[in-house]
């Protein structure tokens, strides 16, 4: 098997090519994708046999083909993917990725589709109801999540697109497999000529489009990013974004972050109480309400920001609210606890039934963190405009 060499080309004046196909058809055998009969726009089908041609040396023609993609502002992604080899956790999935990992579009699980943004090392999500509950997801604001932005761990969105689809690290990725075969084979796809290159791996395959000598669909069996352990499987239709495109998914990004993150909620750990929250009060009436939260979960992922609002009540004298906040790191707890005092001053001293409660939210995103958001988006819009971007080297999110 030859390897591949991987080179960065520059980005230079030249037509993108057509957009990409629509949503693959589901065809499935047994718990993964079909990756050599699952065809754009219908059911699962043959590809053609190759017609008699001169053979095609594969490795220049992916190199120029993997130079281009690693120099596109940003590609369209549309096809399917699973979150491991294997899965029956199929998405339909429709993406713009642009270079920074900056990444916008939809998703559909089990005929539930969920929008998504990635940026700055964060995922968010808004779905129905439904959606959530096939995920499995719990938490004390869990009746907020529906038709509400989430943020959510890649596992709940499926795979993370800023890692695996950025132009350049797709590109890198790919260029890390070795070729299967030497020569490419002429092929027709969906009415184009392409050539089709075999990988190293079960089914690996790259079509490059035989006008532009572009990449126009990648069936991959594992797609790693670098340093990472796995990978989700795709089947994706690829095309290069247009400026017009580029400019929707930042702007679009941006005016979610500004008018809408902050009122979102974390999905990442489920969060609740450990054991039960203790409340006791003093002369005044002066009121504590205390406990430790904790990922009851076990599986959650990063750190959530979770806040604690508690109400003390009385028919006679009325309400008083306090509240805490902090982070709860995945696998770990959380102290909470705060004061509320009626400062009540009498000369016939009285004895009163307090009552409390309380609940627990989250955050998806603080006002501190939204700035830097912010201000990081608005410098990757500018790059990749400009053309002078790379994807982040370090996640900004927690």
């Amino acid at each position: 098997m030859a390897p591949v060499s991987h080179i960065r080309g520059r980005r230079g004046a030249r037509v993108a090519s057509a957009a990409a196909g629509t949503v693959l058809a589901l065809g499935l055998a047994g718990c993964s994708i079909d990756l050599s009969g699952l065809r754009s726009g219908g059911e699962a089908e043959e590809e053609p046999s190759p017609e008699a041609a001169e053979p095609v040396a594969a490795a220049p023609l992916l190199e120029e083909a993997l130079a281009d993609l690693a120099a596109y502002p940003a590609l369209t992604a549309t096809g399917q993917v699973a979150d491991s080899v294997g899965s029956s956790d199929i998405r339909d999935t429709s993406l713009t990725v642009a270079d920074s990992g900056a990444a916008g579009g939809t998703i559909r699980a089990n005929d539930a589709e969920a929008e998504v943004i990635s940026a700055d090392g964060r995922i968010f999500l808004r779905a129905a109801e439904d959606f959530w509950l096939d995920q499995g997801v719990f938490g004390p604001d869990f009746d907020d999540f529906d038709g509400n932005w989430v943020r959510a761990s890649s596992a709940q969105a499926g795979f993370d697109p800023s890692a695996t689809l950025a132009p350049p690290e797709l590109s890198a990725i790919l260029g890390g497999k070795e070729l299967e075969s030497e020569e490419a084979v002429e092929e027709n796809l969906d009415g184009t000529l392409t050539y089709r290159i075999d990988l190293a791996g079960e089914r690996d395959q790259v079509w490059i489009n035989a006008e532009t000598n572009q990449i126009q669909r990648i069936a991959i069996e594992e797609l790693v990013p670098e340093e990472a352990e796995s990978g989700p499987q795709v089947r994706l239709d690829l095309a290069e974004a247009d400026t017009a495109a580029v400019e929707e998914l930042y702007d679009g990004i941006i005016t979610t972050t500004e008018e809408e993150l902050t009122d979102s909620r974390d999905a990442r750990i489920e969060v609740n109480w450990d054991g039960s929250p203790d409340m006791s009060c003093e002369e005044g009436p002066h009121c504590t309400w205390s406990g430790t939260v904790r990922d009851a979960g076990g599986d959650g992922s990063g750190t959530v920001h979770v806040r604690m609002d508690v109400t003390f009540s009385n028919d006679e004298i009325g309400e008083q609210t306090c509240q805490d906040s902090g982070s709860l790191e995945a696998g770990g707890t959380l102290d909470l606890s705060c004061s509320a005092d009626y400062a009540i001053v009498s000369s016939d001293p009285q004895t009163y039934q307090i009552g409390g409660e309380s609940k627990l939210s989250t955050r998806g995103l603080t006002g501190g963190r939204q700035e830097e958001m912010l201000a990081n988006l608005n410098e990757q819009r500018e790059a990749t405009l400009s053309g002078d971007s790379s994807p982040e080297e370090e996640e900004s999110g927690d």
